[in-house]
């Protein structure tokens, strides 16, 4: 173990990034203060956040700011009990109604400069963009083929960022690349893919089974505004 340390200290002093950067000799590992037998201090991984002034460093113009972050869950129990017809997801609905509620948005089909949503297939896509109030029950079909969630020329693009569709389905991190490709945009960093003045977007990821699920809604925009 304590060889180990020493190595991944070795190479930690390479990185400039790294949180702890400095090398150790495998005596220093090997009489370090014990903090859980047999695991001594340089057994143990540090503990902090990395965060940057990205001002500082040029990279964000405007400053983001999260709206809002909601989750809302099902186990299953409307479909027991025949209350779900299986056409959309109730989860999404609750979700996104109390995210709106967090954020102040009374009309998203009118606020939204674009959204990323879970496209784990394409029919998952239609159903959602009813389910977030965006299209009224029945006419997603029609906003869509109409381009409405067309890349700029929309009036709320969807999947700037290719989606899961094109992207890839990464589980857990999808999430957190939908809210940085957001960022992205409102900062005018989104090369090939950058909309005009976008001001707030919206990320909504689901796990689970149609009829049993998590959702998750985030609502994302530049600092106060």
């Amino acid at each position: 173990m304590a060889h180990i340390s020493m190595k991944s200290h070795a190479n930690g002093a390479k990185n400039s990034k790294t949180h702890l950067r400095k090398e150790i000799a495998i005596e220093q590992a090997l009489n370090a203060l014990n903090i859980a037998h047999p695991l001594g201090l340089y057994d143990c991984c540090g503990v902090s956040n990395d965060a940057r002034n990205s001002q500082k460093m040029g990279k964000t113009k405007k400053i983001v700011s999260v709206k809002a972050l909601q989750l809302a869950l099902s186990i299953g129990e409307a479909a027991a009990y025949n209350e779900w017809d299986g056409d959309h997801f109730m989860t999404t609905e609750i979700c996104s109604q109390k995210a709106y509620k967090k954020a102040e948005i009374q009309d998203p089909r009118e606020k939204f400069s674009l959204i990323e949503v879970h496209d784990c297939f394409s029919i998952t896509e239609l159903v959602t963009m009813e389910n977030l109030f965006i299209s009224k029950k029945g006419e997603a079909i029609k906003d869509i083929l109409d381009g409405f969630y067309d890349f700029k020329t929309g009036g709320v693009p969807c999947q700037v960022d290719r989606g899961l569709k094109c992207f890839r389905h990464s589980v857990g991190a999808s999430g957190i690349r939908m809210i940085y490709k957001i960022h992205l945009q409102i900062n005018g960093r989104a090369e090939d893919r950058q909309l005009e003045n976008p001001r707030l977007g919206l990320t909504h990821n689901i796990g689970g089974f149609p009829f049993m699920n998590v959702c998750s809604i985030s609502i994302i925009g530049r600092y106060g505004e």
